[in-house]
């Protein structure tokens, strides 16, 4: 299954979701397109599974990453640049995932929802921390975690639909520095 899976990750971001075929994949992947379907239905569930391949990398990249994180600053710091990272080795992909099938296909749409949701909730949690220690001013937890999470949202969007910057990591310090003062973080070099 994981050949069939990185042979899929190869081909749709090369040729997108619907100029690619199962029997491309299967090639690629050096199998039969019967056992493919062993494995999944369609096309569809094939795509549908390598999302959430990629979902779940994304999240595991951030847990790693938090882990070595000293504060609140540094855990939303280094969830933004361990996504950001992911994404942008996988840009090609990705772009295929948010930007070319997210809005046309619905099992992807839930996906997605269920990525920003997950993540928000992550930020939440960091957000409630720093109001209950004091570091940011009281603020709904629920509406900073989501606007946070939009805007990077946003910000990954530009870079896969216009290439915007070059590089992705070239976001990272705007892009922190821009959504910890929005939270209320008053010094960020500390």
């Amino acid at each position: 299954m994981q050949a069939i899976l990185q042979a899929a990750q190869e081909i749709f971001a090369e040729r997108g979701y619907h100029g690619t075929s199962i029997k491309e994949i299967a090639r690629k992947a050096g199998v039969a397109a019967g056992t493919v379907y062993l494995y999944l239905r369609n096309k569809e569930a094939l795509f549908t599974a390598l999302v959430d391949e990629i979902y779940e990398m994304v999240l595991s990249k951030i847990a790693e990453r938090r882990r070595g994180a000293l504060d609140i600053r540094g855990k939303l710091q280094a969830s933004m640049e361990a996504a950001i990272e992911t994404l942008g080795n996988h840009r090609k992909l990705a772009k295929v995932i948010l930007v070319q099938t997210a809005s046309s296909n619905p099992a992807v749409t839930e996906q997605l929802a269920d990525l920003l949701d997950r993540l928000a909730e992550l930020v939440e949690a960091d957000i409630k921390e720093a109001v209950e220690t004091g570091q940011i001013p009281p603020l709904d937890t629920r509406i900073a975690a989501t606007a946070f999470v939009g805007t990077f949202y946003n910000v990954v969007l530009t870079f896969l639909r216009k290439g915007y910057p070059a590089d992705p990591k070239e976001t990272i310090g705007p892009l922190v520095e821009y959504n910890l003062r929005g939270l209320g973080f008053t010094s960020l070099r500390d």
